[in-house]
């Protein structure tokens, strides 16, 4: 990730800096007193490792370096300068006794730039000294000239030749990261449109932005201290790579200093650039300074452009588009308008029509624009004046209004209309039209009235559930007296104690009748399911229904499977259920010899449960009806039209199908198919 440099950057008005690195103090008493009467600062290391340190801090401008040492030698420590950001190019002199060919090869190939022979010359040594540091100063004149004139050139004479913004952005700051001599470039960006959040970017190798990130502004603390003017910032790199988001990843090195050059026009705070770890300090070289500054202020501008450029696309596409919008809101308007669900048109305060739905007037087989300038009760209800419960008067005087029309059908049914009655309202609150909005509310209409009598028939089951429970008593005592007496006249008549059996039984029936109506009465919680027997739930259904059974003198046959496991589910609506296809086959059957078959089998891990009977069956035009609420074909005081579509609705949560077969005339077989559902759940 780090940006290897092709030159140093340095305050040309400043001293230059000589690093001397040798073991020997002699050595170096001896070449600080041969520098020591030039404008140098002089900077002094006893060995390798003390002389890298010190390279990497004070950044010299020259290095005098000897090649016999303990540890790294002279050869070793060049290699390792030449690695370290900002000494790719320093000027380094290699001081040593080893004058043979294969040791200056091997200078060379480390990157030495000149070499001094022991014992040295003194006048030779400065003259070198001064030869190499004024080179080197020429060539950081020319590289610092050729980077603001390259970035000038960006800005002013050819910012085409980059073919988009983001290119010359990272041009530019490519340009400024060498200036400044930086590890690295991020670039932040604060998002136009929502405040709370930025944008960074690093450049990589190849001028080319790379990872990317969103961040908030209000989790970094280098955006909320950004200023207005170019600062240098010392840091922590360990505490800032675990708080501070816009430097997290941004070098693999140690951060010691940053520039952060905050990018501002107009008094507006577009972003910022930093540059990490510079080697230039803008504080002390007034020219490069104001020049830096001029880049920064370029930057700005360009980002400026490019988002106003932006903007402007945007709001160009934006009127595009609105002006697509509205070339095409007739046909949307219309297309909206006419597949709206309800029935829909605007009257004058003659009740002409002015605009009306198709919905409306498919009604009265009508094309919309035929009907359009008609009296709406002309036209649409076949009146010579305005309905008689009409409210659009209502409306132009401003007051919304809703009434109910029911309009029959063929075969006593019919559609109950729900009419919305609303005023539109113009300029200065003036009313000279009014919209109607037709509904079907016959569902819902059905629905209300089901549910009142729902809750008459639950009024209903609680009192029979009371009723059943008071019975509870003196049947108890008839039983209990009953077998008293069968006890205590052991000697009676066969004809006494076969009337106390008998009194017994029915007793005991009769309590079993009750209890299955406190069964069904009592509330299930819903998902309590239990381990029940199938063929017991049948029997106890038939028991509940043998009333109406004996009275319609109906025969039920049954084929019941022996030795089936026991189903995992809800009791009482399983029973519910049977009972309903008992009551709808009795209803079926009109003849006195009056058959209903039921049959369980357990096979394949499944039960089937059959009922059949030989009634009229079902017509072929009510099949596909007959588990819809509220279908039924009884009259309105013998059936609400819910019991199959409640039934299905419990053979579905047990995760089964209901299903059936029927000829006119010959009878009705529904089929039941359950889960054998695992015991440690449904």
């Amino acid at each position: 990730m780090a940006h290897t440099k092709t030159g140093k950057m340095r305050n040309l008005e400043s001293q230059p800096k000589v690093l001397i690195v040798d073991d020997e103090s002699s050595a170096r008493v001896t070449v600080e007193s041969v520098l020591s009467s030039e404008k140098y600062e002089l900077y002094f290391a006893e060995n390798g490792a003390q002389a890298l340190s010190m390279a990497e801090k004070i950044q010299p401008d020259i290095i005098l370096l000897d090649v016999m040492m303990p540890g790294l030698n002279g050869f070793e420590v060049c290699k390792k300068i030449r690695l370290m950001h900002g000494l790719v190019e320093v000027p380094i002199v290699l001081i040593t006794a080893l004058d043979d060919r294969e040791s200056r090869m091997s200078g060379i190939k480390a990157g030495a730039d000149d070499f001094v022979s022991k014992p040295f010359d003194r006048q030779e040594l400065r003259l070198r000294v001064q030869n190499l540091t004024r080179l080197n100063h020429y060539k950081l004149q020319t590289l610092y000239s050729a980077i603001e004139l390259k970035f000038y050139e960006s800005f002013v004479g050819e910012q085409s030749t980059f073919g988009d913004q983001n290119t010359m952005q990272a041009h530019a700051i490519s340009n400024i990261r060498d200036y400044v001599e930086a590890s690295e470039a991020l670039l932040i960006l604060f998002d136009s449109e929502n405040p709370d959040l930025a944008t960074k970017r690093l450049l990589g190798p190849g001028l080319a932005w790379e990872a990317e990130q969103t961040f908030l502004v209000k989790g970094s603390n280098l955006c909320k201290a950004m200023g207005q003017t170019l600062t240098m910032l010392d840091y922590d790199s360990t505490l800032t790579k675990e708080s501070e988001p816009v430097l997290i990843g941004a070098s693999t090195s140690p951060i010691r200093n940053i520039i952060l050059a905050p990018l501002n026009i107009n008094k507006t705070l577009l972003g910022a650039m930093i540059f990490v770890n510079p080697l230039f300090d803008f504080k002390k070289d007034d020219r490069r300074a104001r020049f830096l500054q001029l880049m920064i202020k370029g930057v700005s501008t360009a980002i400026f452009a490019m988002e106003h450029t932006r903007q402007l696309t945007i709001s160009k596409a934006a009127l595009e588009a609105s002006q697509w919008e509205i070339l095409n809101s007739r046909n949307t308007l219309r297309t909206f308008f006419d597949n709206i669900p309800s029935c829909i048109y605007v009257i004058d305060r003659s009740y002409n029509i002015m605009i009306i739905n198709s919905r409306r007037s498919e009604r009265i087989n009508q094309a919309p624009q035929k009907l359009v300038g008609s009296k709406c009760y002309e036209s649409l209800y076949g009146n010579q004046a305005p309905c008689p419960l009409c409210r659009v008067a209502d409306a132009f005087n401003g007051i919304p209004s809703v009434r109910s029309l029911r309009e029959w059908q063929p075969k006593e049914t019919f559609i109950q209309w729900e009419i919305t009655t609303v005023p539109i309202r113009e300029n200065f609150d003036t009313i000279n039209q009014a919209i109607i909005f037709d509904e079907d509310v016959t569902e819902k209409w059905m629905l209300e009235a089901n549910l009142i009598e729902s809750e008459k028939l639950a009024s209903i089951g609680q009192l029979a559930a009371n009723v059943a429970h008071e019975i509870n008593n003196p049947l108890s005592a008839i039983i209990a007296n009953a077998q008293l007496m069968l006890r205590d006249l052991v000697d009676a008549d066969e004809d006494t104690i076969e009337a106390l059996q008998l009194i017994e039984m029915a007793g005991v029936r009769a309590a079993k009748i009750v209890g299955d109506l406190l069964k069904s009465a009592r509330k299930e919680k819903k998902g309590e399911f239990e381990e029940i027997s199938l063929n017991k739930t049948i029997l106890e259904a038939i028991t509940m229904a043998n009333f109406e059974i004996r009275n319609r003198s109906v025969k039920i046959e049954l084929d019941l499977s022996e030795g089936m496991p026991n189903i995992l589910a809800h009791q009482n609506q399983l029973k519910g259920v049977w009972i309903n296809l008992i009551m709808n086959a009795l209803g079926a059957i009109e003849n006195s010899d009056g058959v209903i078959s039921i049959s369980t089998r357990h096979e394949d891990d499944q039960y089937r449960i059959a009922f059949s009977d030989n009634g009229k069956g079902i017509a072929t035009e009510h099949r596909e009806h007959i588990f819809e609420p509220f279908f039924t074909t009884k009259d309105a005081s013998h059936g609400t039209g819910l019991g199959l579509s409640v039934s299905q609705q419990v053979i579905k949560e047990h995760h089964g199908a209901i299903d059936f077969e029927s000829s006119p005339g010959k009878g009705t077989k529904f089929i039941i198919i359950l889960p054998d559902t695992p015991r440690n759940g449904v």
